[in-house]
């Protein structure tokens, strides 16, 4: 049989589910909820798209500023009590701006509740902001830096290292790591098959995630991708009756990726019990 981080977790006797929202971890949730949506908003806003000498797109990571006043925004401007709009023209920011805010903090309390106050809950309050920082900058820019995904995927790995000796599960380090790989090659052999309708950056975050969905079982990864592909389709289809041709300038991928994990970490109990 499998060991499952979702299993030991549903047997620990800390609160999990609504419960957990009424124990004092709430407390230093919301506190990386609010601080962590607040900097990833402004991490998200600065990187552009540009192109390279070779006429290649990468994201550039550079300035945030208002659409209206080109006013550069630093990271105090869209401070959450500010970041409804700029401080400059007083104009409304992109919705993207609050909407990272508030998806940071909801994805960690339903981290939060989720596990529940245990040490496994640490490497997914990771998890969550850069799943939706790539997430926000592939929907302004239809890619994902680099740097983000390494500096996830670096961090993700010494965290769930860390969590996992300190349960006395060191095992689960290499089924986190067949998972990263497993995600990343199934989404690698798509691109190499279809490089314009699968981009590398989607290839890049996938190890990522991959990494997280196979610590907690490796069965996980396919519950995820395929979930990825259903929340995809819901806005790619409806871009594509819309849109025409054009659609794919307003459907990336990495959005669906992000919301199919997790969902599938959320649900993990379920869909591996």
């Amino acid at each position: 049989m499998i060991s499952t981080i979702a299993s030991a977790a549903a047997s620990a006797a800390s609160d999990t589910g609504w419960g957990a929202l009424a124990t004092y971890a709430v407390i230093p949730t919301v506190v990386w909820g609010i601080a962590a949506g607040w900097v990833c908003s402004w991490i998200a806003h600065r990187y552009q798209s540009v192109e390279d000498s070779d006429g290649f797109e990468r994201a550039d990571l550079g300035d945030a500023v208002c659409s209206h006043c080109e006013r550069s925004l630093s990271l105090s401007d869209v401070a959450p009590i500010r970041s409804w709009a700029c401080v400059g023209c007083h104009h409304r920011l992109p919705i993207t701006v609050i909407g990272t805010q508030l998806a940071v903090l909801i994805g960690a309390l339903a981290m939060l509740m989720t596990w529940g106050a245990e040490s496994v809950v640490l490497p997914f309050m990771w998890l969550v902001p850069v799943v939706i920082t790539a997430a926000v900058i592939d929907i302004r820019t239809m890619l994902i830096p680099k740097r983000l995904v390494w500096v996830g995927f670096g961090v993700g790995l010494a965290s769930i290292s860390a969590v996992a000796l300190f349960r006395g599960n060191p095992e689960t380090i290499v089924r986190a790591l067949i998972g990263a790989a497993l995600l990343f090659g199934f989404l690698f052999i798509t691109h190499v098959v279809s490089p314009a309708g699968m981009g590398f950056g989607d290839v890049r975050l996938a190890a990522v995630l991959g990494l997280y969905l196979g610590w907690i079982d490796i069965r996980l990864p396919l519950f995820g991708l395929l979930i990825g592909n259903v929340a995809y389709l819901s806005y790619a289809i409806p871009a594509r009756i819309s849109k025409g041709k054009l659609a794919g300038r307003y459907s990336p991928f990495g959005p669906g990726l992000a919301l199919g994990t997790l969902i599938a970490v959320v649900m993990s109990s379920t869909l591996t019990g």
